[in-house]
Order: structure tokens, then sequence, then C-alpha cells
């Protein structure tokens, strides 16, 4: 390869990278929406009913957009099993995430949540050979303190007092899939769309949240669901399932799986900025505090 064709590919690569990294960012603010907008509604949906509400409605949007461009095609069978591979990982963390919100708070959640990228990068190391360098475990660990921090409110015994309970097992098993999420995109990536991926995945997720959660579905009386709770799944399925599913699946074959989950620790400083400037509920000062260490965190581990 020539100098000149080397350099014009880096240039390509890392104008790649950036819009990756703008998608993650896409990807946290809307996705960090979905704690808050999920315990709102679960406790008038049953979580298999709340999963399967919207991936109905993020794949039936899907569809009419892949029948629009035309480019549904059906994949081939092992494309299908690892289609099948990546709509069972975020199906599982999806209504592990509902269920847990049945016995413990958005706010343990979130929380819980910040183990999710050091997760990955352990699962991608080993899967994937993707290094664990120092610079990136330091840079998790900082920032999942700060997310930890910002999350209880900077209250150090808030923090201590975390304790395990069946809700706060069963959302763990489900971080555990998620976490598999980023590195299986890579490791079964054979060239197909993201848009392509993001459909297939989202319709076998669909699929199987409906499979393991039919009587459930079938008992749910619809008709009795309130209307801000069709207005929440509506939300769900559009902006934290289609969009998000698209902004990751793009962003997982131009980084490491560790940076694209790390997004995820952007989570509670979205919260805080939401409260401070729609509500006008800011923070203390120790908080705020906290923001910024992530914030800091996130600059030194993205730009590695």
């Amino acid at each position: 390869m020539s100098d000149l064709a080397r350099t014009a590919s880096l240039s390509g690569n890392r104008k790649q990278a950036a819009i990756a990294h703008g998608a993650m960012l896409l990807f946290s603010i809307f996705a960090s929406s979905s704690f808050t907008v999920g315990a709102a509604i679960t406790g008038t949906l049953h979580p298999l009913a709340l999963t399967f509400g919207r991936f109905a409605v993020a794949g039936g949007i899907f569809l009419v957009i892949m029948l629009v461009l035309g480019k549904l095609r059906l994949p081939s069978l092992k494309e299908g099993l690892g289609y099948l591979l990546l709509g069972g990982s975020v199906s599982l963390y999806f209504v592990s995430m509902f269920e847990a919100l049945l016995h413990t708070s958005a706010l343990v959640t979130t929380a819980l949540f910040a183990l999710v990228p050091m997760m990955t990068a352990i699962i991608a190391r080993f899967w994937l050979g993707q290094k664990l360098y120092t610079r990136l475990l330091v840079s998790l660990t900082i920032a999942g303190v700060g997310a930890v921090w910002v999350v209880f409110g900077g209250d150090v015994d808030r923090m201590l007092a975390l304790a395990l309970g069946p809700g706060e097992i069963i959302y763990l098993v489900g971080c555990v899939f998620y976490s598999a999420y980023s590195p299986m995109i890579r490791k079964l990536d054979k060239g197909a769309s993201a848009m392509e991926v993001s459909f297939w995945t989202v319709l076998a997720g669909f699929l199987i949240v409906t499979a393991y959660g039919l009587p459930t579905i079938v008992e749910t009386d619809w008709r009795a669901v309130p209307l801000w709770t069709w207005i929440g799944v509506v939300y769900l399925g559009i902006f934290t399932t289609l969009v998000c599913f698209f902004l990751v699946q793009f962003a997982s074959t131009r980084l490491p799986s560790a940076k694209v989950m790390a997004y995820t620790y952007l989570f509670p400083v979205f919260v805080v900025l939401t409260d401070g400037l729609v509500r006008g509920l800011w923070p203390s000062p120790s908080v705020l505090a906290g923001v910024g260490v992530i914030a800091v965190a996130m600059v030194v581990l993205e730009s590695g």
C-alpha cells in the first residue's frame, strides 16, 4: 500500500471512529431515559408484556423502513443463528431489568449498570483478544466509581448500604448478557449493514420474548393499559430500542467493545443534567464533582 493510500485509509478510519463516538453519545442520551420511563410504567404492565410491546413497536417500524428502502433480505441459516444470539442477549437484559424494577429501585439498577463496561472489557479480552491495557482499566474504574457516586447522590452511607437482594441478582444476570452484546456484534460481523443487523436483532428479540412470555402476553388485558403507559411503551420502542440498537450496531464495528459500553457511564450524568435543566433540581456540589470525574475519565478513555 502506498503512503498516500495508507494516509487516506487512516484518515477514513479516524472519521468513522469520530462518527461512532457521536453515535454512542446520542445512544447514551436516549438510553439513559429508559430507567426513569421503565420505572414509571412497570407497575401497570408486566415486564414480559412491556418488553414484548417495545420490541413489537421497534420491529414494526423497522420492517416498514426496510421495505420502503428495499433492503429486506432473508438471512442465511448461519446469519439467522447469529441474530438469535444477539436478540437473545438484549431481550434477556430487558426482561431482567423490568423484572428487577418490581423488586428494587431505578437508582439501584442504574448503579449496578456501572459494572457493564468492565464486564464487556473482560469478555472482549477473552473472546476477541482486545487488550486490557492499564489506561483502559484505570479509566473504566474511575468512571465507574464516579457514576456510582452520582447515582447515590454523593452519600457514602447509601453506597455502602447497597445490598444484593433478588431484584439486584436478577438484574446482574441480565447485565452479564448485555455485556456480551457489543463483543458479539464484532464476533459475528459478516459485513452486513448496521440497519440490516439491527432489524434482524430486534426481530429475533421479539420472537424470543414472545415465545418465552406467551402466556403472560395473552393473559394481559391490553385494553385496560393506561394511555400514558402506551406512550411510554412507544417511546421505549422507538428511541431506546430501535434507535439505540442501530447506534450500538454501527459503533461496535468501529470501536473497541469496552469503549462502546463505556458510554453507559454517562447515563447518570444525563439524568442529572435533565433534572437540572428541565426541573431545576440541581444536585449538591459533591455530586457535580462526580459528574466532572466521569467526564474527565471518559475523555481520557475515548481519546486513547
